[in-house]
């Protein structure tokens, strides 16, 4: 398991450094914080894939019919 560069072990040990900082109930809150962003995040990128798959559909049209009257 490789995330971002950083293994399982780091990745233990980061996690049980910030248990240890902020506490359980930080933790908990800001995890859920973190969640919240990943997820609006994701949908963000996801609706401007959507987006950007149908511009790019819109622009082969135009060249194919461009191609097209050229002929």
């Amino acid at each position: 398991m490789d995330i971002f560069g950083i293994g399982g072990n780091e990745l233990i040990v980061i996690i049980l450094l910030a248990a240890i900082v902020l506490g359980p109930e930080r933790l908990a809150r800001s995890a859920r914080e973190i969640g919240k962003f990943v997820k609006n995040m994701k949908a963000y990128f996801s609706s401007l894939s959507t987006e950007l798959k149908a511009e790019l559909d819109v622009l082969d049209e135009i060249q194919k019919t461009t191609k097209d009257l050229t002929k």
